[in-house]
Parts: structure tokens; sequence; C-alpha cells
């Protein structure tokens, strides 16, 4: 990936932006060239949308290596994260699995996981046994407090790239995305035919 200087950086125009000069994977860079030369393709939205996503990829892996050295998955942590918000009082685990929006097979594995490191304990109700209860342990509140202040790290360290000025810009841009996939769920035409 061909490294770029911060007055290289912000003399890119993004109309202007060749995909030769975009510091992305080469499939992204072809992908765009391509959008760019099919008829019926909006280039400069398959742009915008090729390259959050490969942002979006390249600053998860960033986020990630801030756990490492907690030994948390991302799911570890956004349930520690939940948890730790509502110390002290216990989450049912469904719950918890509709906060982090996944199945409740994942929480349960995620769960077993972090049972294992002492970071969250479960307990049945005594009243309803199908129900069951998820606390945070003094571990797991302690690597928690750590893993957040080094993930919110990597997150302000990542945001160095976007110019003071651009940042509202930029945030207005992805609630406006995360907006629309949130409600539409699924693209909005079909496939262009091959030219």
């Amino acid at each position: 990936m061909p490294a770029f200087s911060e007055n290289e950086l912000n003399a890119i125009e993004p109309d202007s932006a060749c995909a030769d000069s975009i510091p992305a994977s080469f499939a992204v860079r072809v992908l765009i060239t391509i959008a760019e030369r099919r008829k019926g393709i909006d280039a400069a939205s398959c742009r915008l949308a090729l390259l959050h996503l490969e942002t979006a990829t390249l600053l998860h892996r960033s986020l990630r290596r801030a756990l490492a050295p907690h030994n948390l998955t991302d799911l570890q942590f956004a349930v520690l994260v939940v948890l730790f918000s509502t110390e002290p009082e216990p989450i049912a685990a469904s719950v918890l699995a509709e906060h982090a929006a996944v199945s409740r097979a994942a929480i349960t594995d995620a769960l077993d996981g972090l049972e294992s490191l002492q970071f969250a304990s479960r307990v049945r109700d005594d009243s309803d046994r199908r129900m069951i209860y998820v606390r945070i342990t003094a571990a797991g509140q302690e690597t928690v407090d750590a893993a957040i202040v080094d993930y919110l790290g990597a997150a302000e360290e990542a945001t160095r790239y976007v110019r003071p000025t651009a940042q509202r810009a930029v945030l207005v841009a992805y609630l406006q995305l995360l907006r629309g996939l949130s409600a539409s769920g699924k693209p909005r035409r079909s496939a262009a035919p091959r030219s």
C-alpha cells in the first residue's frame, strides 16, 4: 500500500482521485476502475462505498490490535462494555445478545470465554430457571477499563488523518450512510448488465 504524506492526501480531490492514486487494496482499486468504465454505474457512489469499506477494514484491524494485549475478542469486549455500563445490576443473557446484536449462541460462546478468564459470571434465576443473568467480575472491570482506554486511544489516533475542520462533515456523511443502510437493509437496484 503506498504511503502518502499529509500534503499529498490534502491535494487529492475526491472527485478527481483516480484509482491508481487511492491508498487502497488492489481489489478495491480495480473495482473503482471498473465502476468508472462501466455504463449505468455511478462511479462516485461506488468509490464512496468501496473506500468506506476499505477504511472500515483498516480501522477494525487497528482496534483489534488495541484489544490483543487484553486477550479479548471484539464480541467479548462488547459484552464487557455492556456489563461495565450496567454494573452493579446483572443483565439477562438474552438482553445481552440483543445489545451486542448477535445470536444467543454467539453470546454463550463469548460468555464461556469470559468466564474462563474470570471476567464475567452467570447465575440462573431462582424463580425461572430458564433465565440466566450475567455480571462482570472485579477482574473483568479492571480489564475492560484498561481495554477501553486502549480502544478509544486507537480510535482517536485513527482520526489524526482527518483534519479537524473536516471531521464534522465526515461524521455527518457516516451518519447518513448508517441511517440509510439501517433503514433499507438491502440494495436499491439490481446489478447492471455487463457491457
